[in-house]
């Protein structure tokens, strides 16, 4: 490892930022949603928080199960073929957010995906997560691998319904990633990890932002022959006039395409 990347994480640690957890191999919890078929559907679990109270507004019954969430689910969606227009550019992996055994994570680790109920579009400023060997130069090690797939998406849809019975919030988002990269011959890395979101809807008297982040890298192969995971994790925001609701959801990539 460089002195520059040696410094960065010098840095992280310092900042509380790494922690052993990082470094854990996916759980089951982190996997259920690996395990969904197409149209399958999961419960998500969620907290609510009482902000008002409905007598103290003025809001009857049936207002105050409009403004109360009373489910949140996941349901997959079908496979459909990834246009890649992310602009990406190998050459600016950003900065080293992770690091492990013989795997090291460049990208950004926490990003924005919906923002005050619309979709948060990153394409001019595009750092996917990128799981490579941890060598001294990442560029150089990029550009000197080989054997990466066909960018591979999977889309999900989410939804919150309420006490009426009426979805309020839904939007769907897109994992995508590159996987199967090989250096010097060995190895199954990952590049191109994004997770982005498409089809916001939002009820009156709600709001909805959502962030994605790296949660932690993982080798699933040897250290001879490494297979890099990454486990990401989404986070969910939403708010009415009475609550305060927060979820999240973690799923898992790996360097030989499972997802």
């Amino acid at each position: 490892m460089s002195k520059f990347h040696k410094a960065m994480l010098s840095s992280l640690l310092f900042t509380g930022l790494f922690s052993a957890s990082l470094y854990a191999v996916p759980t089951p919890e982190d996997e259920k949603l690996n395990l969904l078929q197409v149209g399958d559907s999961l419960s998500l679990e969620f907290s609510q928080d009482v902000l008002s109270n409905a007598n103290d507004l003025g809001l009857d019954k049936a207002d105050e199960d409009y403004y109360t969430i009373e489910s949140i689910t996941v349901t997959r969606l079908e496979d459909q073929d990834l246009i890649v227009d992310n602009k990406f550019d190998p050459a600016s992996l950003g900065q080293v957010i992770m690091s492990f055994e013989r795997l090291i994570a460049f990208g950004k680790q926490v990003w924005e995906i919906v923002d005050a109920g619309r979709p948060v579009m990153n394409n001019d400023y595009m750092q996917p997560i990128s799981v490579l060997p941890n060598n001294e130069d990442g560029q150089a090690t990029f550009y000197s691998m080989s054997g990466w797939s066909v960018p591979r998406a999977q889309t999900y849809r989410v939804e919150y319904k309420n006490g009426l019975g009426m979805t309020v919030i839904s939007f769907d988002y897109t994992v995508s990633f590159q996987y199967d990269g090989q250096f010097e011959g060995k190895g199954a890395y990952l590049t191109g990890v994004d997770v982005s979101a498409s089809n916001v809807a939002v009820s009156w008297g709600f709001s909805f932002n959502a962030n994605s982040q790296l949660v932690t890298i993982s080798n699933r192969g040897t250290l001879e022959d490494p297979i890099a995971g990454a486990t990401l994790q989404i986070n969910f925001n939403s708010s009415s006039v009475l609550r305060e609701i927060n979820s999240s959801e973690r799923f898992h990539v790996s360097g030989n395409g499972e997802l």
